[in-house]
C-alpha cells in the first residue's frame, strides 16, 4: 500500500469536480436516519484521503477522525482543515492496524479506498480493527466495485484537470485478472505550471473487486450484517437506488453484530 506520493500532492486536482462530495455525505446522513439505532456522533473515515468527506462532515457537527495511510494525504486534509477553519482529527494510520483507543459510531470508507485491502489477510485485519473501534451496533458505510460493472480490459481513458495556472493530464490503461479479482490501473501523469513547468510521473494502483455475494459473505464470517446496497454510480445521490448487475460502483452499509 505504498502509494500516493505524487499522487497525493495532486490528488484533489485529479478529482476537482469528480466527486459529489456535498451529495455523498447528505446521503451518508440519510442513511443514519434509515437504518442506525441511534443517531451517530462520532465518525470514523478510513481512508480519509485529503479529507474532503471528513471536513464536511465535521462542519455538520460530527466528531471525525480521519485516517490515512498516506502521510502525503493527511499533510493535505490538516493543510485544508486549518484553511477552512473546520476541525476534525486526522492521523497517519494503516486502516488493517488503527490504534485509536476509542470507539466510534459509524465508520466509513469511501470512493476507492475498501479496494486497496488486496488479500483475505488483509480483509480479516480490517474487520478485525473495526471490531475494537466501532461500538455495539456501530455502522460500517463503504464503496466498493462490482466486478459486474467493469470495462473489458484493456480499459484506456484520459482526463485532464485545470485549476488555475495548473493543467493536469491523466492517461491510464486498466487491466483486470479473474484470477484475483483485481484490477490494476496504471496512471501516467503530465503536470503544466505556468505553461512552463513541467512535472511527469507514473503509479500503478491495484484494486481488488468483489461480487455482492462476496461482500456479503466477507461481511457475515467477520462479525457484520449487510444491512443494504445502494447504486454509487448515479449522479443523483438524493434517491436509495438499488444496483444494477452492470452497476461499477457500489455503496455498503453493514452493521456490527
Amino acid at each position: 500500500m505504498g502509494l500516493f506520493q505524487k499522487f497525493g500532492e495532486y490528488y484533489d486536482l485529479i478529482y476537482l469536480d469528480a466527486v459529489d462530495y456535498k451529495g455523498e455525505c447528505d446521503f451518508i446522513e440519510k442513511i443514519f436516519k434509515t437504518l442506525s439505532r441511534e443517531q451517530p456522533k462520532k465518525i470514523l473515515d478510513l481512508g480519509c484521503g485529503t479529507g474532503s468527506h471528513s471536513l464536511i462532515l465535521a462542519q455538520r457537527g460530527y466528531e471525525v477522525t480521519g485516517t490515512d495511510i498516506s502521510p502525503v494525504m493527511i499533510e493535505g486534509a490538516k493543510k485544508k482543515s486549518k484553511e477552512i477553519n473546520i476541525e476534525a482529527n486526522f492521523l497517519v494510520q494503516d486502516m488493517r492496524a488503527a490504534k485509536l483507543n476509542e470507539r466510534f459510531d459509524c465508520a466509513i470508507c469511501m470512493f476507492g479506498g475498501f479496494g486497496y485491502l488486496l488479500t483475505h489477510t488483509d480483509l480479516v485485519e480490517l474487520f478485525s480493527s473495526l471490531t475494537d473501534h466501532l461500538r455495539e451496533d456501530g455502522l460500517f458505510i463503504f464503496e466498493f466495485w462490482n466486478i459486474g460493472g467493469l470495462k473489458p480490459s484493456p480499459y484506456r481513458t484520459w482526463l485532464k484537470r485545470q485549476k488555475k495556472d495548473t493543467t493536469l493530464y491523466r492517461m491510464t490503461e486498466s487491466n483486470f485478472s479473474s484470477e484475483t479479482s483485481i484490477l490494476t490501473i496504471d496512471m501516467h501523469f503530465v503536470v503544466i505550471h505556468n505553461r512552463e513547468s513541467v512535472d511527469v510521473f507514473d503509479e500503478k494502483h491495484p484494486i481488488r473487486c468483489y461480487t455482492t455475494d462476496e461482500i456479503r459473505h466477507y461481511l457475515n464470517d467477520n462479525g457484520f450484517e449487510l444491512l443494504s446496497i445502494y447504486n454509487w454510480d448515479t449522479e443523483n445521490k438524493a434517491e436509495f437506488q438499488e444496483p444494477e448487475k452492470d452497476t461499477f460502483r457500489i455503496l455498503a452499509v453493514a452493521r456490527l453484530k
